[in-house]
């Protein structure tokens, strides 16, 4: 079963993704090609990940697909929204939210429209 698929509101300047459940080595598989060719066609994208529902990682290689997949893109996105409802994630924003390119920011279960109005904002270029 897929746990990670691609909105419908995803477009040139604005990639967005539903993770849920538990994400395999599988879905890293079929989501970095996806994210790969993207990049390539819109550099420096928004990205909105709608988190609420993940429930973490199938075994240490996908945990291990998802560090090199952030690792590989540190500095390929304008900014990231990411919607959660757990505050694990808040916290992981916390530590890695300076040491990115990109702007990054949580938004909780209940800020859905919140997160989408940030992410949609024109970032002006580096």
């Amino acid at each position: 079963m897929t746990m990670f698929e691609v909105l419908p509101e995803s477009g040139p300047d604005l990639l967005a993704i539903r993770v849920r459940g538990r994400l395999s080595r599988e879905d890293y598989a079929r989501l970095n090609p996806w994210l790969d060719e993207e990049l390539v066609r819109n550099p420096r994208p928004a990205m909105l990940v709608d988190m609420r529902g993940f429930e973490g990682f199938e075994g240490p290689g996908a945990l291990l697909d998802d560090m090199r997949s952030g690792v590989r893109h540190w500095n390929d996105l304008g900014r990231m929204a990411l919607l959660g409802d757990h505050p694990w994630v808040a916290w992981m924003v916390s530590l890695v939210a300076p040491l990115m390119r990109a702007e990054i920011r949580y938004f909780g279960p209940d800020q859905q429209e919140a997160a989408w109005a940030w992410a949609r904002q024109v970032r002006a270029a580096p």
